[in-house]
C-alpha cells in the first residue's frame, strides 16, 4: 500500500490505527482525550484492512507543579474505579488526596460530572503550598480538609434522612 499513489493520495496508506491516533494526542500533552464519534462501519476497506473515521476531543493545559492544598475529591462513578492518564486511581466513593492541578482540572470538562469537590476548612494560599507526590494514591482524611482539631457536632435532622425509595447510609 505505501507504493500506491492513488491510496497516498486519498489518505489511505498513511492512516493511523485507533490506538496510535489517540497515542498521538497524549503524546502531544493534549489530556481528556474523548472518542467522540467511532464509525463501525469503514468508509473503505483494501487488503482486508478497514478503515474508518473517528472524531476525537482533547484538551491542553495540564502542565504545572502538583501542590498540596489539602484538597479531595470523591469519584461519584460509574465504574468501581478509573484509573486517569496521569496514574492516580480513582475508586468510586472514596475521599481522595489529590493535588491541586488534578483538583483543578477535574473541575473541568470531561470530568466535572464524575466528582465531587472538597476544598479545605481553611484554605492554603498556592505561594504557601508545599509539593505534593501524586504517586503515593493517598485517601484524604477528612480531618485534613476540616483541621485537625475539627469536633463540630450537629443537631440531629428535623426531616427524614430518607425519601423513603432507598435505603440510608
Amino acid at each position: 500500500m505505501r507504493e500506491d499513489p492513488v491510496l497516498w493520495s486519498g489518505c489511505t496508506s498513511g492512516a493511523l490505527t485507533e490506538e496510535a491516533f489517540l497515542a498521538a494526542f497524549a503524546e502531544a500533552g493534549f489530556y481528556g482525550i474523548e472518542m467522540l464519534k467511532f464509525d463501525t462501519v469503514p468508509w473503505r476497506t483494501v487488503e482486508g484492512i478497514e478503515f474508518r473515521s473517528v472524531t476525537v476531543q482533547a484538551f491542553k493545559g495540564k502542565q504545572g507543579p502538583c501542590r498540596e492544598r489539602r484538597q479531595a475529591v470523591v469519584y461519584m462513578g460509574p465504574f468501581k474505579e478509573v484509573l486517569d492518564d496521569d496514574g492516580h486511581r480513582l475508586r468510586r466513593g472514596v475521599r481522595h488526596a489529590v493535588c491541586d492541578k488534578t483538583f483543578r482540572l477535574y473541575q473541568n470538562t470531561p470530568y466535572s460530572d464524575f466528582f465531587e469537590f472538597i476544598e479545605p476548612l481553611v484554605p492554603v494560599a498556592p505561594e504557601a503550598a508545599a509539593s505534593f507526590d501524586c504517586a503515593r494514591g493517598a485517601r484524604r482524611d477528612p480531618r485534613v480538609t476540616k483541621g485537625g482539631n475539627y469536633t463540630a457536632t450537629t443537631g440531629e435532622p428535623t426531616g427524614r434522612c430518607c425519601d423513603g425509595g432507598g435505603g440510608c447510609a
